[in-house]
């Protein structure tokens, strides 16, 4: 087993990647009530259009796959999981994003024993054609249900008004069409490729042995007797750079209408570093120009021209990255017209570098004290681990952001000429 230190956060981690191809991390925390695990793959609602191992050709899935199957590995035949780990002191959940699964239990007792009880109902699909139809009506409604939260449908027109093919612009359950084509085949050939070992990592976090949760791990995975497996094929997602609309717009029960400029940024190849590098750089930008602590963010809810629901996100992805910014606003025409102005005024040429500092101190201080929380290692870790680099080297990353350097990925990554204005209408 592995054991790396890191002497600036006197963190230290424990991974060893068993023969089957599962790579597994633990990191101990002495004096942690709580114990975190996620057993997660590599596998969300991107993943669409795939060769399904020792196939030569591609297999296309209907959309929302992945979100249907996470419903499904919680379904038994044998008795109700939930209720399984909630009396041995557990609580269990899940989710799906964009390019991951995971499943997650948090234990206060039974550390082991819920670990094994994790792994098994992953690792046990149980389909059939008559619980196959019956979830979908579940799903529907849950689809449903999304779709009549603002935010959400918002963001989704916005998303697909700004990609022509790209699976990012798709709901991540799918919709209430798509789920009704998904077949009991169909799960059981994504299980196979997508929750192979190789495709998955196993992460502790808590008060824990690492040497003896190994030793169970290596020896129920053993009891598979499954080989690594190579890299899954995936469809390279190929999009035009170009948005489809600059205009959308839809009427909805509001009680304020609601304004979204999303932006489809710049993709070129960078390391997994620099990636996450610049994704910081780009958070740290729009702080300066939009967050709460600036005159113009004061002077916008002074005029009320936004509310509590302002906010503004970047997402850098191997391929894809947008931002956004939002607000419910009765003026949006104000309100695009300033957020613009602000923004090509400070486009690239940011010169508060006593703000810069102040947010760069805060931003490693959030860190920091984010590392005594297991949940939040455990989810951070994972996804950090799938983006190609680890959530404890951070600090060394945030050695290298500079007011300069912000700026220049600004220039490089922001494309304010494919710009989307998606609104919501009061009905």
């Amino acid at each position: 087993m592995q054991k790396t230190h890191y002497e600036q956060i006197d963190e230290t981690v424990y991974s060893e990647k068993l023969p089957n191809g599962l790579h597994v991390f633990i990191i101990p925390k002495q004096g942690f009530q709580k114990t975190f695990v996620t057993y997660t793959t590599a596998f969300g609602s991107l993943d669409f259009r795939f060769k399904p191992h020792n196939q030569d050709a591609f297999i296309t899935v209907p959309d929302g796959v992945a979100h249907f199957l996470e419903h499904k590995l919680f379904e038994k035949e044998d008795g109700d999981v939930f209720t399984d780990f909630a009396e041995h002191d557990a609580q269990v959940n899940a989710f799906t994003t964009f390019d991951r699964t995971s499943y997650l239990f948090s234990a206060t007792n039974h550390i082991e024993d819920n670990i094994l009880r994790l792994l098994k109902m992953v690792e046990s699909p149980y389909f059939t054609e008559a619980t196959v139809e019956k979830e979908k009506g579940i799903i529907a409604e849950e689809i449903k249900m999304y779709q009549e939260q603002p935010g959400y449908k918002l963001m989704f027109n916005t998303l697909r008004s700004m990609y022509h093919s790209h699976p990012v612009s798709v709901d991540i359950a799918g919709s209430v069409e798509s789920i009704y084509h998904i077949t009991k085949d169909d799960l059981y050939r994504c299980y196979h490729t997508f929750y192979h070992p190789s495709n998955m990592v196993l992460f502790i976090v808590g008060d824990v042995n690492p040497e003896a949760i190994l030793h169970i791990v290596e020896k129920h995975e053993a009891t598979r007797q499954i080989e690594a497996q190579p890299e899954i094929e995936r469809d390279p997602l190929i999009e035009s750079p170009h948005i489809v609309q600059p205009h959308v717009s839809e009427a909805m029960a509001l009680q304020s209408p609601r304004l979204m400029l999303g932006f489809k940024n710049n993709l070129y190849d960078v390391s997994d570093i620099q990636r996450v590098k610049e994704d910081i750089e780009m958070s740290f930008f729009f702080e300066l120009i939009y967050g709460e602590e600036t005159a113009f963010y004061q002077q916008l809810l002074d005029d009320a021209l936004i509310d509590e629901t302002f906010s503004y996100q970047t997402v850098i992805e191997p391929t894809y990255s947008f931002s956004l910014i939002t607000s419910a606003t009765n003026e949006p025409d104000q309100l695009k017209q300033l957020l613009l102005d602000t923004l090509h005024m400070n486009y690239g040429q940011v010169t508060d570098q006593e703000g810069f500092d102040l947010l760069k101190k805060q931003f490693i201080g959030e860190y920091v004290s984010s590392l005594n929380a297991p949940e939040y290692i455990a989810n951070q870790y994972t996804k950090y681990y799938f983006d190609g680099v680890s959530l404890f080297e951070i600090l060394d990353i945030m050695d290298d952001i500079t007011l300069e350097s912000m700026n220049e990925t600004v220039k490089q990554r922001l494309n304010l000429n494919e710009c989307v204005d998606s609104r919501l209408e009061m009905k």
